[in-house]
């Protein structure tokens, strides 16, 4: 299985965020890590539907956690930009004479709650204190503060 761009943004994003949680966070600075602005405004705007991030206009205005970084999980910010769509059988599409029968649709809907429940067990807190022991990453991302 690979992630998404739009996964991998949205938890880098999350985790920035939590680190600068003091203050809001811009989506020009997000985007200065070499993602496409406009695609960023995309994903942060399921994340801020979904209730993870809270957004606000103006001079002042940004990102910051809609809740703690102990409360959210991986599992919240995949399912915030990928929703629930894993598989669907295409079978009535292509006149496949096993619809229904072999078993795919259940085999691939199991691998998706394992996959779940694992991306439910990894906090945000939890992650951001395993990639940022010495703040070498910050200094690589040039923030804007």
């Amino acid at each position: 299985m690979r992630i998404s761009k739009k996964t991998e943004y949205a938890v880098h994003s999350v985790l920035y965020i939590t680190f600068f949680k003091d203050r809001t966070v811009l989506l020009d600075e997000l985007a200065a890590q070499g993602i496409s602005r406009e695609y960023l405004a995309k994903v942060m705007r399921l994340l801020t539907k979904s209730g993870i991030l809270k957004s606000s206009v103006g001079v002042n205005g940004g990102y910051v956690l809609a809740r703690s970084a102990d409360e959210i999980t991986l599992e919240d910010i995949f399912n915030a930009v990928e929703g629930d769509a894993f598989y669907k059988c295409e079978s009535r599409s292509r006149k496949c004479g096993l619809a229904g029968k072999c078993g795919l649709t259940e085999a691939f809907n199991a691998a998706r709650g394992m996959f779940l429940g694992e991306l439910r067990k990894c906090r945000i807190s939890d992650m951001l204190g395993k990639s940022v022991s010495d703040g070498s990453w910050l200094k690589k991302m040039n923030p804007v503060v």
